[in-house]
């Protein structure tokens, strides 16, 4: 597994990556382009996947075991990161659907994982400050 500095590393060029591909797309574009589809999905997948790494890091450096579900394992770092895992830990439902294809849903996924960027960086700027990079 990656250390956490890497991941944090990622993450962030992820969220540049994801606004920087969302700036030219808009919902007519998203469904009729596969590729920015595929893209703007992995990026997604990625970011979240992502942010349950850092989280498994953070249990792992506080000496707890990890929970079965990616949802979990993020709300089990409440005790440490505090309420920044109440606003992220519901994206994990994003990349539920979004893995599943539920195309119908995506686009607002999408609206929904953009509207939650700030928040991404504050739970990784917390996770910095926990001063468990390696």
């Amino acid at each position: 597994m990656p250390d956490s500095e890497h991941l944090l590393s990622f993450l962030e060029e992820s969220l540049e990556y994801f606004e920087n591909k969302l700036t030219t797309t808009d919902r007519d574009r998203y469904f009729a382009d596969r590729d920015i589809r595929c893209i703007l999905d992995k990026t997604i997948n990625d970011i979240i996947l992502c942010i349950v790494d850092l989280c498994e890091e953070v249990l792992k450096g506080k000496k707890r075991g990890i929970p079965d579900t990616y949802r979990d394992t993020i709300l089990s770092c409440y005790e440490f990161l505090g309420d920044i895992v109440l606003k992220i830990a519901p994206l994990v439902r994003h990349r539920n659907e979004m893995i599943h294809q539920y195309i119908k849903v995506n686009w607002q996924n999408i609206i929904a994982v953009n509207q939650k960027v700030p928040s991404i960086r504050e739970f990784a700027g917390k996770v910095r400050e926990m001063k468990i990079v390696k």
